[in-house]
């Protein structure tokens, strides 16, 4: 006999414990793009794995890179358009257009709020263009340790570790 799927699993319990489920359906469920936990976790991540270090100062990152790798981390299927636009880049006879997915990434203001509110906490903070460890870092290192810890958002992690790979330049993220 098959074991009990996990809603079936759910179902019994729920009928064992005399809840009564409520469902509003008069209210879309907002996405989870513009919940800030998951975002936090999206931009501390892209940080982790992508920022360099640049000493005398910490680890910093440019912003519109970092702004495109989570714009990418929440939509894995972009992760092949990613990629031809970085083989095209040197393609001069290329008949990639990579405006909309720029006019995408660049129009994200999700990102932006959020990194105002790590801004804020000290977690990152601007040094012109770039975005740097700010004197509270080790949070965003937390929340990407313990995501990992947990196989927490295995496919955004799997999406930003695959992105290591694929070359982007300024020219990509500055539309030159």
């Amino acid at each position: 006999m098959p074991e009990p799927s996990a809603i079936e699993k759910l179902s019994a319990l729920l009928q064992s414990s005399q809840a009564q489920p409520r469902l509003h359906t008069e209210r879309v469920v907002p996405s989870a793009i513009y919940d800030l936990d998951y975002r936090v976790f999206v931009i501390a991540t892209a940080f982790e794995i992508h920022a360099k270090d640049a000493p005398p100062i910490a680890r910093r990152i440019r912003a519109t890179k970092l702004q495109l790798l989570q714009f990418i981390a929440i939509r894995p299927r972009l992760l092949g358009v990613i990629r031809r636009w970085s083989a095209a880049a040197d393609d001069e006879d290329n008949t990639f257009d990579a405006h909309d997915l720029r006019r995408g990434f660049l129009g994200d203001r999700m990102f932006d709020s959020v990194v105002t509110f790590l801004v804020a906490r000290g977690a990152l903070e601007w040094m012109g263009g770039h975005l740097a460890a700010g004197s509270n870092a080790a949070l965003l290192s937390n929340i990407y340790q313990r995501a990992k810890a947990s196989d927490l958002f295995a496919s955004e992690r799997q999406v930003l570790t695959d992105l290591a790979a694929v070359r982007v330049t300024v020219s990509m993220l500055e539309g030159m």
